[in-house]
C-alpha cells in the first residue's frame, strides 16, 4: 500500500528525474539549496545589543561602551526650562480681588488678564490728581499772563526812566556856568575901568563935571555884583543838575533790575506745581494699571492661590505660572557616564512621547549637565536636555516618553 502512495509516485518521479540529469546539474543545485537556507535563517531587525536603554536600572559591572553608529535610548518627560513664578500684583497696591480670570491648567499667551483688583479709590486718586492738574496748569497760565503785564510795565518804567535821564544829560551843561563866569569877568574889568575913569576926572584941570563918571562907575559896580549873583546861582543850578542826573541814573538801574527779575523768575512756583501734578498724576494711572494683573509671556496656569473677593496685601501671590516662552525641552536625569563620550550639544535626537506615540519628534542636544552631589553607586549620572523642534501637538510640562539619541548620522 506505501509503495501505491501519492508520496512514493511523486519521490520515484524525482528519483527519476534526477537520474536523468548531469553529475555537475546535481551539484549546482546543491549549492542553490544550501544559500537558500542560510538567507532563511538571518533576522531582519538589528541585533538587540545595538540599543541600549541608559534609563535602567545600573548593573553591577560596566556594560562596553557602545560602538559607533548605536542610538542611546533614555526616558524622560518635558519640561519647561525656566522654574514656575507666582505673580502678584505690581506696584504695591493692594486690596480686594474683583476676578480670577484664569484656571489651573489655563494655556495663557502674553498679555492675557488673570486678575483684577477693585480699582474704584485708585480710579478715584487718578480723577483727582487731573483735577490738581488742570488747575496747576490754569494757575500757570494766569501766571504767565501777569507776568507778561508785568514785564510789559516794567520795560515802559525802564523807558521812561532812560529818557528822563537823557532829558536831565541835556540839560546838565556846563554852559552857563561858563557864560556867568565871563559876565563876571567882564563886569569887574567894566568896574576897574569906570573907577579909573572917575579917578582921572577927579585929578583932571580944570575941573571936570563928576557926576557922570561918579554915575557910571557906580553903574558898573551894580553890574559886578549882578554878575557874581548870576554866577552863584549857576553854580547852584548846575549842582542841582548833577544830583538829578543821579536820581535818574538809579531810577534806570532799578528798572533794569526789575525787569530782569522778571525775566529770569518766569513764574517758577507755577512751574514747579504743573511738574509736580504731572508727577502725581503719572504715579496715580500707574498704580491703576497694576491693578490689572496680567501674564508676562506665554505660560501654563499652575495654581490659583486666591480667591474672588479675597483682600490681598502688595506682594501677595495671586497665580503661580510655569513660563512655556520658549519650547519645552525633553528631560532624561537617569543618562549613565558611559554614554557622555558619545553625547555632544547639537546632536540630533528623536523624541518619542507615550501621548503620541505615532508622531515621533525632532529635537538637538541642548546640554549635558552633571548631578552634583548625588550618591553614586555604580557610576555618574548625568542630565540631558534635548531642544524639540517647532510641532502642532499640544505639548504640556510632565508628559514622559523615550528619547533616540543618535550618536551617528
Amino acid at each position: 500500500s506505501w509503495l501505491r502512495s501519492p508520496v512514493y509516485t511523486f519521490l520515484d518521479y524525482c528519483a527519476t528525474i534526477l537520474m536523468k540529469i548531469t553529475r555537475w546539474t546535481r551539484i549546482l543545485l546543491l549549492i542553490v539549496a544550501v544559500a537558500l537556507v542560510g538567507c532563511g535563517t538571518q533576522e531582519d531587525e538589528i541585533p538587540t545589543d545595538t540599543v541600549e536603554n541608559a534609563g535602567g536600572t545600573p548593573q553591577p559591572t560596566l556594560p562596553p561602551p557602545p560602538p559607533a553608529g548605536k542610538a542611546i535610548v533614555a526616558d524622560g518627560q518635558l519640561a519647561s526650562p525656566y522654574p514656575s513664578l507666582a505673580l502678584a500684583f505690581g506696584g504695591g497696591v493692594n486690596g480686594e480681588v474683583l476676578t480670577i480670570t484664569v484656571k489651573a491648567g489655563d494655556v495663557i499667551q502674553a498679555g492675557d488678564l488673570l486678575a483684577l483688583l477693585d480699582d474704584t479709590e485708585l480710579q478715584r486718586a487718578v480723577d483727582d490728581a487731573q483735577l490738581v492738574l488742570k488747575r496747576a496748569i490754569a494757575d500757570h497760565e494766569q501766571a504767565l499772563q501777569q507776568w507778561e503785564r508785568d514785564v510789559a510795565d516794567a520795560e515802559q518804567t525802564m523807558a521812561a526812566a532812560e529818557r528822563a535821564r537823557t532829558t536831565a544829560r541835556l540839560e546838565y551843561s556846563d554852559t552857563s556856568l561858563e557864560e556867568a563866569r565871563t559876565a563876571l569877568d567882564r563886569a569887574r574889568q567894566a568896574e576897574k575901568d569906570r573907577k579909573w575913569e572917575y579917578d582921572e576926572a577927579l585929578m583932571a584941570w580944570p575941573p571936570r563935571p563928576l557926576n557922570a563918571y561918579y554915575d557910571a562907575w557906580q553903574r558898573a559896580i551894580r553890574d559886578r555884583e549882578l554878575a557874581e549873583m548870576r554866577l552863584a546861582d549857576a553854580e547852584d543850578s548846575h549842582s542841582a543838575s548833577y544830583l538829578g542826573l543821579d536820581t535818574y541814573e538809579e531810577d534806570v538801574a532799578q528798572a533794569k533790575r526789575n525787569l530782569a527779575a522778571l525775566e529770569e523768575g518766569v513764574a517758577q512756583s507755577y512751574e514747579r506745581a504743573v511738574e509736580d501734578a504731572e508727577s502725581q498724576l503719572a504715579q496715580a494711572q500707574e498704580a491703576l494699571e497694576h491693578a490689572h494683573l496680567t501674564t508676562p509671556w506665554a505660560a501654563i496656569v499652575l495654581s490659583v492661590d486666591v480667591a474672588p473677593e479675597a483682600t490681598v496685601s502688595a506682594g501677595t501671590p495671586v497665580v503661580t505660572l510655569l513660563s512655556i516662552e520658549e519650547s519645552l525641552r525633553f528631560v532624561t536625569q537617569n543618562l549613565s557616564e558611559q554614554h557622555i563620550a558619545d553625547i555632544y550639544p547639537g546632536q540630533r535626537a528623536v523624541v518619542t512621547l507615550r501621548a503620541f506615540p505615532e508622531t515621533p519628534l525632532e529635537g538637538t542636544i541642548e546640554a549635558v549637565v552633571p548631578q552634583v552631589g548625588e550618591a553614586v553607586e555604580t557610576d555618574a549620572r548625568f542630565t540631558v536636555h534635548v531642544r524639540l523642534a517647532p510641532t502642532d501637538l499640544r505639548l504640556l510640562p510632565g508628559l514622559t516618553g523615550r528619547a533616540e539619541i543618535l550618536t551617528k548620522d
